[in-house]
């Protein structure tokens, strides 16, 4: 698990889990990184805990069919965790890493790059953004894409 205390914003703990194997080049510490920055400038606090599970289509399909009643293939589900006592916000991100291979190269991405791409997709569910209508999805990938570039900028400027 990655954590720790994201400069000017919450503190952020991840935990990545490969149900399928991951891209190679994808990384915990790189993924907690992307969390910290992606609610640190949603404006987000307090205390988070963030797991990211990496599944194969089979499984994502399956979970999409028995919580949300569509028996169709999917790139990513979030469930967010409920508030209590301890005031700990945060949620499950679920991936499907054949997907993220398979799309890619869509959006130009390397498939370690989808799959980050899909966790600040999923980070935005859990802060309350939906993509249910045609507007809402467009507002929200816009977001995302946004969201998306700025951190791999900020990232290069810092191995420079």
């Amino acid at each position: 698990m990655a954590s720790g205390p994201a400069p000017g914003g919450p503190e952020v703990a991840l935990s990545l889990v490969e149900e399928a194997p991951a891209p190679s080049d994808v990384r915990e510490e790189d993924l907690a990184a992307l969390a910290a920055f992606v609610l640190r400038e949603e404006g987000a606090a307090g205390q988070w805990e963030v797991a990211v599970a990496l599944v194969d289509d089979a499984r994502l399909q399956a979970l999409h069919r028995d919580y949300m009643g569509e028996d169709t293939p999917t790139d990513v589900m979030t469930f967010p965790y409920e508030v209590g006592p301890t005031g700990i916000h945060g949620g499950d991100i679920i991936i499907s890493v054949d997907h993220a291979r398979r799309e890619a190269g869509a959006w130009s991405h390397s498939p370690a790059e989808e799959v980050a791409f899909l966790v600040a997709h999923g980070l935005l569910h859990l802060l309350g953004w939906r993509d249910e209508t045609p507007e809402g999805r467009q507002a929200m990938l816009a977001r995302q894409q946004a969201l998306f570039d700025r951190f791999q900028d900020d990232q290069m400027v810092g191995r420079e």
